[in-house]
């Protein structure tokens, strides 16, 4: 459903002494305001649907409000798709306003398989696909997922054209994307790296955390943390540890701080980074082992805050959705598309964590 568009008019017509002139403008008004009702704007033609993984958190909050604050400056709809297991999608929000077309329980979340979230979100783009929309943002889970998807937009659009699919956060190496908007994880892997060498003067045992490294960003994120640690003589990194979501990441890192004398551990993804502060809460370590960690979940901001955690690597996700949008209006409107953005990236820490341009970083909303 496109956006409605209110139109203002204030007109002021004089009584004419000529009964010609009188009929002549009110034709010319006639003509216009039949005009206008019945020629949609050139802006509102571009439905573009944003379908992120369920439960994403913050930083899939702060991509929606970059992908509507530019939809809103290019006239265009947006439609926010929030896919979940079990078949499950919803629609979260779009440019009517309208309601949810269905949602699973919150508690569910985080219980739902990946293969389940997968195909939720290949099922989300086929229905925002089928409702009308001209072009796709993605946070893809799998590169199975992205490649399911890509195939959607190219036979199912219903003006006959293939829809431009902008990829988020990820850099699956599959044929047919438009455009893809993501930190340079190598480069953000090195930070954390220099962060924690820093942290430790050099010198003591690193641990990594992190999900199961089937994800190329994930690579280059741990590529770059073992590039930068081994520039150190002193620095030892334990093997990588693989964890699934912060239950998970906290049995690991507790049977990690079991086998090894870690001095500080860097998780490459959230939950991995929750589930670390919780057995360093745990074992009243904070502080003495350092963590460094990927992210900007509120609760990995209070970890930051009381010390849990030291330094965040934090992406600007209001930035993704914001150009995002505006690279599938480029491809729609057949203008110059960039086939890479390069997302900025920021070590916070408590010291700089409530700094201004930190806080519209960490807390969009506010701009």
């Amino acid at each position: 459903m496109n956006k409605l568009i209110k139109f203002k008019w204030a007109v002021s017509i004089p009584i004419f002494r000529s009964v010609g002139l009188s009929i002549t403008c009110c034709t010319l008004l006639l003509c216009m305001a039949c005009s206008i009702a019945g020629e949609p704007s050139a802006g509102i033609s571009h439905r573009i649907a944003l379908i992120t993984p369920a439960g994403t958190g913050e930083l899939a909050e702060a991509i929606r409000l970059g992908a509507e604050a530019a939809a809103k400056e290019q006239g265009a709809d947006l439609v926010t798709v929030e896919a979940f297991g079990n078949g499950s999608v919803s629609r979260t929000r779009d440019g009517s306003g309208a309601g949810l077309l269905l949602r699973k329980n919150e508690r569910d979340r985080q219980w739902i398989n990946l293969p389940q979230r997968e195909q939720a979100q290949v099922d989300a783009a086929a229905q925002a696909l089928q409702q009308g929309a001209t072009a796709l943002l993605v946070d893809p889970l799998s590169e199975e997922t992205l490649s399911n998807i890509l195939h959607l937009a190219q036979t199912k659009s219903p003006t006959g054209n293939i829809a431009p699919v902008i990829v988020l956060n990820d850099e699956f190496p599959v044929k047919g994307i438009t455009s893809v908007i993501s930190m340079d994880n190598l480069e953000a892997g090195r930070k954390a790296g220099h962060a924690m060498a820093e942290l430790l003067g050099a010198k003591g045992k690193v641990a990594l955390l992190g999900p199961d490294l089937m994800n190329p960003g994930l690579v280059h994120r741990e590529q770059g943390v073992k590039e930068a640690l081994t520039e150190y003589p002193d620095m030892e990194i334990v093997p990588y540890s693989v964890c699934s979501n912060r239950e998970v990441c906290w049995q690991v890192t507790k049977q990690v701080m079991d086998q090894s004398q870690v001095d500080g551990i860097i998780t490459l993804q959230e939950s991995a980074s929750l589930g670390a502060a919780d057995e360093l809460n745990r074992r009243k370590r904070i502080g003495s082992i350092k963590l460094v960690g990927f992210g900007s979940e509120q609760q990995q901001l209070e970890q930051l805050q009381e010390g849990v955690i030291q330094q965040l690597i934090v992406q600007n996700g209001f930035s993704a959705g914001y150009l995002g949008v505006n690279q599938a209006v480029a491809r729609l409107n057949s203008n110059h598309v960039e086939p890479r953005v390069t997302l900025e990236t920021k070590l916070v820490s408590t010291d700089n964590m409530f700094w201004m341009d930190n806080q519209k970083l960490l807390f969009p909303f506010v701009q």
